[in-house]
């Protein structure tokens, strides 16, 4: 069994969710039908990439805040991950690369619970018409 399958294995059992690889190396979960996320390996096999599709983004002054907002929280210190913008679904995602020797399954539970918990911050503001979590609003 590949490394990718053994932690999606392992993960799975610890959240009682069985978890598998599809056909192009990569598990997508979809939480709550809000949320999505996949989990794929980068192509050296060596880290594991975490990404949140958090919302897409309509174009105009609300998305420019948006990721104004995004690129602060993105220079402050943390570990849940780093916002980006997808340009050609006009997506905000955040996303965190783990390096796969001596990650269990706890410890990535660890981090996905963080991810996921930001990400869900930011897709509730945006979709509530705020740019950035209240957490933010003062100061960024």
């Amino acid at each position: 069994m590949d490394r990718f399958q053994e932690l999606l294995w392992d993960l799975g059992e610890l959240i009682e969710v069985p978890l598998h690889a599809d056909k192009n190396n990569a598990c997508k979960l979809i939480l709550d039908q809000k949320l999505t996320l996949q989990l794929e390996m980068d192509q050296y096999d060596q880290k594991l990439l975490i990404t949140s599709f958090i919302s897409e983004l309509p174009p105009g002054k609300f998305r420019e805040d948006i990721l104004k907002n995004a690129l602060k929280v993105n220079g402050m210190r943390h570990s849940f991950g780093v916002f980006s913008y997808i340009e050609s679904n006009n997506f905000l995602i955040l996303h965190q690369y783990f390096h796969v020797d001596n990650l269990s399954r706890e410890k990535l539970a660890e981090y996905l619970e963080s991810l996921i918990q930001e990400a869900e911050e930011w897709r509730s503001a945006i979709s509530n018409g705020h740019s950035s979590p209240n957490k933010y609003e003062h100061p960024l």
